[in-house]
């Protein structure tokens, strides 16, 4: 019998673009609640490859569902219920379930709120990446610190459910002192998770191309110095690091990230949308969704849910080896805190985990890197604070 699976929606749209974002995305116009940028057709599609998505997945328990772009908050309140009411009518949330949303400052209204608030969405996520005007500037963010605050202003004062705040740690131009203040005015707010970015540059954006040409100089030992110092300020304040990016207060963990990370099905839908569904030797396969709005939208749009294939061109679909994804397990499982057991190993792969894996956590144990811990039949394998900041190098010294 299949375990509830997690749900990936991809909006990706936005009005414009930040300088260092990676994400597959396209610009459209302004949009509010009643009129949006983003075309209906594509809201069509994308519920139509849902259907799709789950007759073939044979399940429709779903524990949890993440709304991410892009920008998400610039759905019209009609295209919103759309979304809602396939969830609603067509998956089977369970009890505990987490349903996410995405939102950028600059979208935040109350009328906004008291929307989500009433529809089966509990948790947002917002956007804030720095109070520093000068900063949001330069990365061409959209919301300036005013725009920022008046979300952070809004949400506390109409909000009732669960809230994530997203920073990132030195953007150009940010000053240590100002980050640490502004990250302790986020906690002031006690929001319920608070994800902190370091900034990867990745060479094909607008900031990378800067970077990388020495057109700008950017000082990456001092960038993580800055993380780390904003790493003890959130534990210092009851935050507690669950995840190598990821702090919140007791309970609050982001329970659809933890799919990712636990090695668990996840559907992703939507152009650029990636998912993976695993097999009972361990191995899978992962599709993703051709980053092409139009071809998607002309793949999804007729597409007839009685049909039991759709069009292959409109997706790329790799098959995980068993190999392969035991080195995955290892990859996303370790930027837990809370590491992984040789129980949880052995109920994806049916073996133990091998000796050399062993063997090298030993040494590392030895070097202060990392802990093993028994309990009963169980033994948890993690990298401490430190060994985290070491995980790629770990990575490669591994032998499966």
């Amino acid at each position: 019998m299949k375990k509830p699976f997690s749900l990936y929606i991809h909006i990706p749209f936005c009005i414009s673009k930040c300088s260092y974002c990676d994400f597959f995305s396209i610009k459209c116009g302004i949009s509010n609640l009643t009129t949006s940028c983003i075309p209906d057709s594509y809201i069509t599609s994308l519920i139509n490859e849902l259907k799709f998505r789950i007759k073939d997945y044979k399940s429709k328990e779903c524990k949890s569902v993440y709304i991410g772009g892009g920008t998400p908050s610039l759905l019209t309140q009609n295209q919103f219920t759309s979304i809602f009411d396939f969830i609603k009518n067509e998956l089977e949330l369970t009890k505990d379930y987490e349903f996410t949303v995405e939102l950028n400052p600059d979208d935040v209204t109350e009328e906004l709120l008291q929307f989500l608030n009433a529809s089966t969405i509990n948790r947002i996520s917002l956007g804030i990446q720095s109070l520093d005007d000068s900063v949001l500037k330069f990365v061409k963010r959209r919301a300036g610190k005013k725009e920022n605050l008046n979300a952070i202003n809004l949400i506390e004062k109409f909000w009732k459910k669960e809230v994530s705040y997203d920073l990132i740690s030195a953007l150009p131009l940010e000053k240590e002192k100002s980050f640490l203040e502004n990250l302790d005015f986020i906690c002031s707010k006690k929001p319920d998770h608070i994800s902190l970015y370091s900034l990867t540059v990745e060479e094909e954006t607008e900031l990378g191309k800067e970077i990388f040409s020495s057109r700008l100089d950017y000082d990456f030992e001092k960038a993580d110095s800055m993380w780390l110092k904003g790493k003890k300020l959130l534990e210092k304040r009851g935050y507690h690091q669950y995840e190598i990016s990821n702090f919140c207060l007791k309970g609050k963990e982001c329970r659809h990230n933890l799919t990712y990370w636990n090695h668990q099905d996840y559907i992703g839908a939507g152009s650029g949308g990636t998912g993976t569904i695993y097999n009972q030797d361990g191995s899978g396969i992962r599709w993703t969704n051709i980053k092409d709005i139009e071809k998607y939208i002309k793949a999804w749009e007729k597409y007839n849910p009685s049909t039991s294939i759709a069009d292959s061109d409109c997706q790329i679909t790799e098959k995980i080896e068993r190999d392969t994804s035991k080195f995955e397990f290892f990859m996303m499982g370790l930027r837990k805190n809370a590491g992984i057991s040789d129980t949880e190993y052995k109920s994806v792969f049916n073996e133990e985990i091998p000796l050399s894996v062993v063997n090298l956590f030993k040494k590392w144990q030895k070097k202060k890197l990392s802990e093993i811990e028994t309990q009963g039949a169980d033994t948890r394998y993690y990298l401490n604070s430190k060994g985290l900041l070491f995980l790629n190098q770990f990575l490669e010294q591994m032998e499966l």
